[in-house]
């Protein structure tokens, strides 16, 4: 499934890309994850806790900043497993200046196999954009406390 959406953020463009670009300060911003180990400067882990039909779901996800161009872009993907269920992810994030807020767009592209796809078809675009505007209000939140605002 393609998804994709755009979000203004209130946050510098290089301040928000330096959050999303960075796999320590990323894991911060991901909602309903703990359990996170940071690999190197491209690769993280992270278990996720989200609530299905089937009530909360475990899934282990292993993320790679696969591409990036500072102040610009960074692709991220992601591998993971609940049980017998399998997840796949790409997301592109393209970043432009506004002012002093950005203007950030993306493209994923998302896979699921195993039970989860039947709970999450109908419902997988909406819950994506959400995951990923929460990503974004949490980065633009690192990033104001880190330049000290």
């Amino acid at each position: 499934m393609i998804i994709s959406g755009s979000q203004t953020v209130a946050a510098p463009r290089d301040a928000l890309w330096a959050v999303l670009s960075d796999p320590a300060r990323l894991a911060e911003t991901l909602p309903g994850v703990g359990d996170v180990s940071i690999e190197d400067e491209r690769h993280f882990s992270a278990v996720a806790h989200p609530i299905t039909a089937l009530g909360e779901t475990r899934v282990a996800i292993d993320f790679e900043i696969v591409e990036q161009r500072p102040s610009e872009y960074v692709r991220i993907s992601g591998l993971g497993s609940a049980g017998e269920n399998r997840l796949q992810l790409s997301i592109d994030l393209d970043l432009a200046s506004d002012g002093e807020q950005t203007v950030a767009s993306w493209s994923a592209s998302v896979q699921i196999r195993g039970v989860l796809r039947s709970l999450l078809q109908r419902g997988l675009g909406s819950l994506f954009n959400e995951q990923v505007e929460a990503v974004l209000a949490a980065g633009a939140r690192l990033s104001e406390a880190s330049s000290g605002r």
